[in-house]
């Protein structure tokens, strides 16, 4: 045999970079990124150096069914064929169905942007449920739910080389987005200015001509103020504005009441830098932003995300060279949110308005809404009490909810009490390891895939033979539903495809395009085509931009922006820091690769980033263990001290989604070292989008006694690969 290198995608997580794999004897040698995938340019990160490889070929991989024998969370397992597990669920999924009714079966998976979001939708239709758990609620919900409402698009993409002014907020790059980060650093060598707004002194912020560090969650102060200085300043840009948007006059009138000075007073930020930040922007074009999580998951992100998306529209810096873009997709060609939203693959309306939490966020939950997805810490509480109406099976697929969800106690009382718990992983999760059956998963390098990644129609490409007896998403969903019609279960035939090629298949039949032809290189241009609003219009009711939106005023909400102060603003004094959470790595994708041993060597402990003054007054020093406890949570939980002035004295900032493998309980030290079991899932909830506040809530530090700290393995200080000049 002799080596090849196959053209890739790497989805290790949401940004799809193009890659290389190397395999010389038909063994995977390494992965590298591709130069010529015109999304990514060659960008490529540890984990995608690293994380498909380990992945692949990790010792404690699930590679067969299992079936639960002890009782919860015992780790007794025995091994089953994959008939005797569909057929085993099936059989009680109808005992659920048979006595609480369909919507009583529930779904969790990460996202609609994958295919196992997909599979996971159907499968869920196909026997009349429409309740499924997604984690946008914690990242890119909020953002993409105000688009919905606004008609503002998203990221500007590759459009960033091209930018004259990037403002960037509550994102940080160089930590999530190596092609993002990559881009921007090109744009600042070519002498575009770079705004920054975040609370923290992160590394895009120390790149900053002009950083602005507002106290967190007060965001939309600062940007309403940054519209005021435009709209009285005349540094709209009239031409686009008078044509191509709504609620002009709206806006106009509630910004005034945020001058740079009221926000000074809210945000912290000096008004004269508020003051030279609008300017910079409105006037030095083309010019793009950066929105990232740190405007999720807090109790006013969706209201914060239309009002920096108002800045685009203002200074019509909207599908121009160097902006924002429309996304951009192949014509017939099916991307994965199609299917959510097609009649073809959808229950009837009557049945869909039953979603949990449609009610109270139409705009989440809502059979019209952007994501048709439960509203999750409601369906935790279905789980608990029965209210709105009983959820007494789960089938979660890809996600570690246990880990990954605030109120971790919450979460595993209500899966260790429910009729039936499926869990479909690569590995044994905290999650995992609370089902009834645990069904092995593909990893990235057995699967392939296509799907639009910003200017490309992109394809992942099967890479290896399988290990042991493992299946897709696809397979999987394909399997359940026919052990389900077998005892007349499956009520909707929304699930038509036969095989995961089958759906690859229907995606692309309309498109004159074959999966073949997009994996010769891995990936297919998509032309750039710029202002397609001047054909197409925006997707609102009015065909423009609605800087006051029409759905909002309709439904009766506020159809502005408009400050709510979080949640730390009233709470007992001895709360006396404001702990952020959500810091992220390179080396770890949430709640993934804790089982890796190349990221542990990167990343072996959930951080706690203190100011050298706080760290003083505490008693703290870099190393050390804290407990971190916030006035809602039921529980306190250790993080590692490291001494930082990137936070400021009455700020910690800390990641999320922490265990170790190696620990013994069915947590795996989660309860102990996740921040998530320090911080509720609400009440405080965003009124649009029902995202908890759980990015920015108060806290109080404690120096921890080393004796209450359980061992954990030695830092490992192997070399890791890593992309060049990181």
């Amino acid at each position: 045999m002799t080596a090849t290198v196959i053209p890739s995608t790497c989805k290790e997580c949401y940004i799809g970079c193009g890659s290389l794999i190397h395999v010389d004897n038909g063994k995977i040698v390494r992965i590298s990124g591709n130069a010529e995938n015109p999304h990514s340019k060659g960008a490529f990160c540890v984990k995608g150096m690293n994380a498909a490889t380990t992945a692949l070929d990790h010792p404690d991989r699930l590679l067969y069914p299992l079936k639960r024998v002890g009782e919860r969370g015992e780790g007794r397992f025995e091994r089953v064929t994959w008939d005797e597990a569909f057929a085993g669920i099936a059989e009680k999924l109808g005992h659920v169905i048979n006595t609480y009714g369909s919507k009583s079966v529930a779904g969790a998976v990460s996202n609609q942007f994958y295919d196992r979001g997909v599979a996971m939708a159907l499968l869920l239709r196909s026997i009349g449920s429409p309740n499924y758990m997604i984690n946008q609620d914690l990242c890119q919900g909020c953002r993409s739910t105000a688009a919905t409402l606004s008609g503002v698009p998203g990221l500007p993409g590759h459009e960033l080389k091209a930018s004259r002014c990037i403002l960037s907020v509550g994102k940080s790059p160089s930590d999530s987005n190596i092609v993002e980060w990559m881009n921007i650093k090109a744009a600042k060598q070519a002498g575009a200015k770079l705004i920054v707004i975040d609370p923290r002194r992160s590394t895009i912020a120390q790149q900053a001509d002009i950083w602005l560090a507002p106290k967190p969650g007060t965001d939309v102060a600062l940007a309403l103020a940054m519209i005021q200085v435009i709209f009285e300043e005349k540094l709209c840009d009239d031409e686009f504005v008078s044509q191509w948007c709504t609620g002009v006059d709206e806006l106009r009138e509630r910004a005034a009441k945020f001058s740079p000075a009221v926000a000074q007073e809210i945000t912290g930020v000096p008004s004269e830098d508020i003051v030279a930040a609008a300017r910079e922007f409105a006037t030095t074009r083309p010019g793009s932003l950066l929105m990232g999580h740190g405007i999720d998951a807090q109790a006013n992100g969706v209201y914060t995300a239309l009002a920096f998306s108002s800045l685009l529209a203002l200074t019509g810096n909207i599908d121009r060279p160097g902006t924002n873009r429309l996304p951009k997709g192949v014509p017939g060609f099916r991307e994965y949110q199609s299917f959510i939203h097609d009649p073809a693959f959808r229950m009837p309306v009557e049945r869909e308005a039953d979603i949990i939490g449609a009610k109270t966020y139409p705009f989440w939950s809502g059979p019209d809404s952007w994501g048709r997805a439960c509203h999750n810490p409601s369906v935790i509480e279905a789980m608990l009490t029965g209210e709105p109406y009983p959820v007494r099976a789960l089938y979660a697929s890809g996600v570690n909810i246990v880990c990954t969800y605030p109120g971790m106690q919450n979460t595993i009382k209500a899966l260790r009490g429910l009729d039936l718990f499926v869990a479909a992983s690569d590995q044994m999760t905290p999650t995992a390891e609370l089902a009834d059956y645990v069904l092995p998963k593909t990893t990235q390098l057995e699967e392939e895939a296509v799907f639009v990644e910003g200017n490309c129609l992109a394809a992942i490409q099967a890479a290896t033979p399988r290990r042991g007896d493992v299946k897709t998403d696809f397979e999987i969903a394909i399997g359940l539903r026919d052990a389900l019609a077998k005892r007349g279960l499956v009520e909707f035939d929304v699930l038509p495809f036969n095989s995961r090629r089958d759906f690859i298949d229907f995606q692309l039949k309309d498109s004159g395009i074959s999966f073949d032809q997009v994996c010769e290189k891995g990936f297919i241009d998509i032309p750039s085509v710029y202002e397609s609003y001047q054909t197409t219009g925006f997707k609102t009711a009015s065909g423009k931009i609605e800087l006051a939106s029409s759905k909002l005023k309709n439904a009766g909400y506020d159809p502005l922006p408009d400050f709510r102060a979080p949640s730390y603003a009233n709470v007992d004094p001895a709360f006396d820091m404001i702990l952020v959470t959500g810091i992220r790595t390179m080396a770890l994708h949430h709640s993934r690769f804790r089982n890796h041993a190349w990221s542990r060597r990167v990343a072996n402990a959930p951080e706690l980033r203190i100011h050298p003054q706080a760290a003083e007054q505490r008693g703290l020093a870099a190393g050390d263990w804290a407990w971190i406890e916030t006035p809602q949570g039921t529980a306190r939980v250790l993080l590692k001290v490291r001494i930082t002035d990137e936070v400021p004295p009455d700020m910690v900032a800390t990641g999320m989604g922490w265990w170790y493998p190696e620990l013994a309980g069915p947590d795996r030290g989660a309860l102990t070292f996740n921040v998530e079991a320090a911080i509720p899932y609400g009440p405080y909830w965003d009124p649009i989008s029902g995202s908890s506040e759980s990015r920015n809530c108060a806290c109080r530090v404690e120096k921890a006694d080393p004796a209450d700290v359980p061992a954990i393995n030695g830092e490992d200080h192997s070399p890791v690969a890593q992309p060049a000049g990181a």
